[in-house]
């Protein structure tokens, strides 16, 4: 690449995308973003710093600016060649799909004696989890965390990708080890359009010659067919239960791996989850994990923060889930309806800014699988939080039973004050979230402290 050979004669002493971190001697990325485009800083940086280099998609007369039609792709080999190509020293296992990468990364860690993980929740080290502003982060961030990780002599790194970062280019210059399909359900069709585009974004991940481990069972992951280790329910999955039972006590599954049964006991909870634990079992047969371990850490594995994540008193669960498209929900609740005592009451909203074709889909999903339903706020953005309610509403044919309470600390109070003994409230969206993004703030909310709260528990 002709940019890497320029900037490596360069040798900077740093690199960076963002304007205000930069000093002299660094190397500046102008990302056209789809709210800023950094070029519009050039001029200054070009007047401001005497040694600095200018990667940008436009014209500069200045002999400090490199011309490039892939600024982000450029970015991220000269950024795995300054941290050293880190993901060369780890075996990074890269995730995608559309639910169940997180809940994965999360069982993988526990299997794993010497791995991290990075994504939706952030990224970890030595115990200690930093936070993200997306689930896959810019290439530079993501080769800078990879080179924090090698120097903590970590082995393994377990990585969602999103299809953001695939349409994004936010993964150029990492090398996978193995690379891991969970399913695709419609999700970010604001930006996609389609189904179909969707489906290409994530699919673009798997290069046929790639590892893989796969889900058979989604109709997508039969396109994924060369040098492939498959998992599902099907009889043509190379790892399949045999034998299996949900409960609220969790899963319990006899599973066949490549002809060897491994017994699996799991307080993870529902049929999606034996999916992930199916996807953790494959990365682990792969690099050679005993089956000892591998049955052993996942009987452990709590899984991820905000996914199915429970709460008792006086005989009612509540359950705080990440679930924010309609397959999800119906993943969930349908889970929870196989093994629910009483009733199933679901406080729900939808993210403004976002799909809205998704919304009246959630709605028609939460009033088919529960007893009761109190449509509330999410993260409404710039939307006006009634109308976004409205849309789901648009969904509902029959409204008994029914409930509508915009603010969610009212909305989720309100379900746990009508819950009985038995009864499940589950309260979905936004998992492991700790704030809420309202028009013109943000806010601290986190749906597990709410529970916490409102029943005293520590």
């Amino acid at each position: 690449m002709e940019c890497l050979e320029k900037i490596k004669n360069f040798k900077p002493s740093g690199l960076s995308y963002d304007s205000r971190e930069l000093k002299e001697g660094f190397v500046f990325f102008a990302i056209k973003g789809t709210r800023v485009d950094a070029n519009r800083f050039v001029p200054e940086i070009l007047s401001k710093f005497k040694r600095v280099l200018i990667v940008s998609e436009e014209s500069f007369d200045d002999d400090r600016c490199i011309r490039v039609s892939d600024v982000k792709g450029c970015m991220g080999f000269v950024a795995d060649w300054f941290y050293g190509e880190p993901s060369s020293k780890l075996k990074v296992v890269g995730i995608t799909g559309t639910n169940g990468k997180t809940t994965t990364t999360y069982l993988l860690r526990s299997i794993f004696e010497n791995g991290e993980l990075l994504g939706t929740t952030g990224w970890t080290l030595k115990g200690e989890r930093f936070k993200l502003k997306n689930t896959t982060p810019e290439s530079l961030d993501l080769h800078r965390i990879f080179s924090e990780m090698v120097r903590a002599k970590a082995e393994y790194c377990f990585t969602e990708v999103s299809s953001h970062a695939l349409s994004f280019n936010r993964i150029a210059g990492v090398r996978f080890a193995l690379k891991v399909f969970t399913n695709i359900s419609q999700d970010h069709l604001d930006f996609y359009g389609t189904m179909e585009n969707y489906a290409k974004a994530k699919l673009s991940f798997f290069g046929e010659n790639d590892p893989k481990v796969v889900n058979i069972d989604d109709d997508y992951g039969k396109r994924i067919s060369k040098n492939t280790i498959t998992y599902g329910f099907s009889k043509n999955a190379d790892i399949r239960p045999v034998n299996f039972e949900f409960s609220l006590d969790g899963i319990r599954m006899d599973v066949d791996v490549f002809g060897e049964v491994l017994h699996i006991e799991s307080p993870l909870i529902g049929e999606y989850n034996a999916y992930n634990i199916l996807a953790s079992i494959g990365v682990a047969k792969f690099f050679g994990i005993e089956d000892r371990q591998i049955v052993d850490a996942i009987g452990k594995s709590r899984g991820a923060p905000g996914r199915l994540e429970f709460f008792k008193k006086d005989g009612i669960y509540a359950v705080v889930d990440y679930a924010h498209t309609d397959d999800a929900m119906r993943n969930v609740l349908s889970a929870l309806n196989k093994i629910k005592r009483n009733r199933i009451i679901t406080v729900f909203g939808a993210g403004g800014d976002r799909d809205r074709t998704k919304r009246p889909k959630m709605g028609r999903v939460a009033k088919s699988l529960s007893d009761i339903v109190v449509v509330t706020s999410d993260n409404p953005r710039s939307e006006d939080p009634l109308k976004i309610i409205e849309d789901i509403l648009n969904g509902i044919e029959k409204k008994d039973n029914v409930f509508v309470i915009p603010d969610r600390f009212e909305a989720i109070k309100k379900a746990l004050e009508m819950a009985e003994s038995g009864d499940i409230v589950a309260i979905l969206g936004k998992g492991h979230e700790d704030y809420q993004i309202l028009k013109d703030k943000t806010i601290h909310f986190d749906d597990r402290e709410v529970v916490r709260g409102l029943w005293n528990l520590d």
